[in-house]
């Protein structure tokens, strides 16, 4: 008798794959697709397994790959991740399997196979948006706090958090995405994730930004000389997606 593919569902967090994967070897399963609750769409061959993330699960999951790829190796596989590609959880569990396989290989560097590939492709954009999103957020004053709206291409504001908490140590903080629905907020003392279901969630809503944009506009017009402006350039060099962060453009 054939078994049926199963169909891992979790909830589109890190932890929640990680958990999935642990489940995958858990339960020896082979017939398999890992898929997230926000893409998965009832089927009528196929069982359907719901994956309740498990920290400590996910954690002994992110142990073992530490110690066998190292930090850069975990840090390659987690920007493959926030990529949002389809299909790429079950490129990333193709990868598990491959470095659990052969503890003593450099799997992330065999670029001859197509999951590896995929995934070394999707964290190289994603190194490079969270590159660009650390040089071109600008945030804007509101009363004693500042806030940044970004829309970024993936999911990577988890990954910008830690660079603007140190760049931003002694000022109130809000970084908000409004394509993803979802938020960081720094008090001088820790940060915390935040959605629009959330109590005092308006602090993001109807924020004012001509005063801001005026000053961002002044500080150009000083490093800018007129004579020396090369409008292409600065648009080649800086992607028009970007622009909304910049008034200068």
């Amino acid at each position: 008798m054939l078994s049926l593919l199963k169909y891992l569902i979790y909830d589109h967090t890190f932890e929640g794959l990680l958990t999935a994967i642990f489940t995958v070897f858990e339960y020896r399963y082979e017939q398999v697709k890992i898929i997230s609750e926000q893409r998965f769409s009832p089927v009528l061959f196929g069982e359907e397994v719901p994956i309740y993330t498990d920290a400590t699960k996910a954690q002994r999951v992110f142990t073992k790959l530490e110690s066998l790829v190292g930090k850069e190796g975990v840090q390659t596989l987690l920007y493959a991740f926030v990529s949002e590609e389809e299909s790429m959880e079950n490129n990333l569990l193709e990868a598990v399997q491959l470095i659990l396989k052969h503890p003593t290989d450099n799997v992330l560097t065999n670029f001859a196979h197509p999951a590896i590939l995929s995934i070394r492709k999707a964290a190289k954009s994603v190194g490079r948006e969270v590159h660009r999103m650390k040089e071109f957020v600008r945030f804007e004053q509101v009363g004693d706090l500042y806030f940044a709206k970004i829309t970024p291409f993936f999911d990577v504001l988890p990954l910008v958090v830690p660079h603007f908490r140190n760049r931003f140590s002694d000022q109130k903080w809000v970084l908000y995405d409004p394509q993803r629905l979802y938020g960081f907020a720094y008090d001088l003392q820790s940060v915390t994730h935040f959605t629009p279901a959330d109590k005092h969630f308006g602090i993001t809503q109807a924020v004012a930004y001509e005063s801001y944009e005026t000053l961002w506009r002044t500080y150009f017009q000083h490093i800018n000389i007129k004579e020396r402006k090369n409008q292409r350039y600065q648009m080649r060099n800086l992607p028009k997606r970007y622009w909304k962060y910049l008034p200068e453009m």
